[in-house]
């Protein structure tokens, strides 16, 4: 008995040896390759820290399953039960609508966004100025507006309008189309160019990897009309119209924005922007090729004489005896 105790005993202390760091054995285990490290430090912040808790307040209701909600400074969604169809919530909250599903935004002045199927809208906050929705996901959206709301659509465009409805869906090849079927027109901010959306009207906006969000004047811009269209030039850029288009050159630090492009030139470089007009645009000439010689004229030819008229033979008359 007492040596089946002294086993025991050295067994526990054996065990107990081998946790913590002076286990046994005493070299790393882990596989390779090892862990990697991380490359951001520190990590960027969530979504939930991106649009935080707003003072505004909205009524989120489930139309039709599936439908969940993430309230404000939340980190997860929960679905909207049949039991519990209505919601209140601030400003930041996410609205996630899955295919087959229906969810409604109501804001206090009677605005309201209907989201179907695919759809993800975040409540903004106006008093951050933050649009009244933020739309990330789209398959149809169908939008009341009052005064003073504002939509981000999918991309990054605003659409500003007091009417409604107003039809948004996804077709396909990445376009974004937006109906009024309202009474009354609105406007849709898209890159450098606002679009004036009147009663029964449509427009297409393409969906592009630089995004739609509208781009701020810049102090100081200029504009240079061209054949059809406008250019707005800041800096040492000079600009010329030639036919067909506009031609820019550049002599230091400069912004050159039209025809929904942005361009930078090296110091020295031309660049022309010409319309769908169908005229193309004029040569730029060759700096350094120099002038061209001027080619010798051409040698001047005598006219030949006009040939010398021949008369006529008489006509035959017959002899008479």
């Amino acid at each position: 008995t007492s040596l089946r105790n002294a086993l025991l005993g050295g067994l526990v202390i054996l065990c107990a040896s081998c946790a913590g760091r002076n286990r046994w054995p005493n070299f790393p285990t882990q596989k390779y390759p090892a862990p990697m490290p991380s490359a951001v430090d520190p990590l960027p912040q969530g979504a939930e820290q991106s649009y935080p808790p707003g003072p505004e307040e909205v009524v989120v209701a489930r139309l039709a399953d599936p439908v969940k909600l993430m309230p404000a400074g939340q980190h997860s969604a929960f679905p909207l039960r049949f039991f519990d169809k209505r919601r209140r919530a601030n400003a930041g909250a996410w609205v996630f609508s899955s295919p087959g599903g229906r969810a409604e935004v109501i804001w206090p002045n009677g605005s309201t966004a209907v989201l179907f199927d695919r759809c993800t809208g975040i409540v903004g906050s106006p008093s951050r100025g933050e649009p009244n929705l933020i739309l990330r996901e789209i398959d149809r959206v169908v939008l009341e507006l009052n005064q003073g709301d504002q939509i981000e659509l999918l991309g990054g465009a605003i659409l500003a309008a007091d009417s409604g409805p107003w039809v948004i869906f996804r077709k396909p090849f990445e376009i974004l189309r937006v109906k009024n079927q309202s009474k009354k027109g609105g406007e849709v901010a898209y890159r450098d160019e606002v679009f004036e959306i009147g009663a029964g009207e449509t427009i297409d906006l393409p969906l592009l990897s630089s995004g739609g969000t509208p781009i701020p004047e810049t102090p100081g811009t200029r504009e240079v009309a061209g054949p059809g269209f406008l250019v707005e030039v800041y800096g040492k850029v000079d600009a010329e119209e030639v036919p067909g288009g506009v031609r820019l050159t550049t002599s230091g630090e400069h912004e050159i924005s039209g025809l929904g492009v942005r361009v930078h030139l090296d110091r020295g470089e031309v660049a022309t922007l010409s319309g769908l007009s169908g005229v193309g645009p004029a040569p730029v000439p060759d700096s350094r090729s120099g002038p061209e010689p001027e080619s010798a004229p051409a040698p001047e030819v005598e006219e030949a004489p006009p040939p010398k008229e021949t008369p006529a033979d008489p006509p035959d008359t017959e002899e008479t005896g």
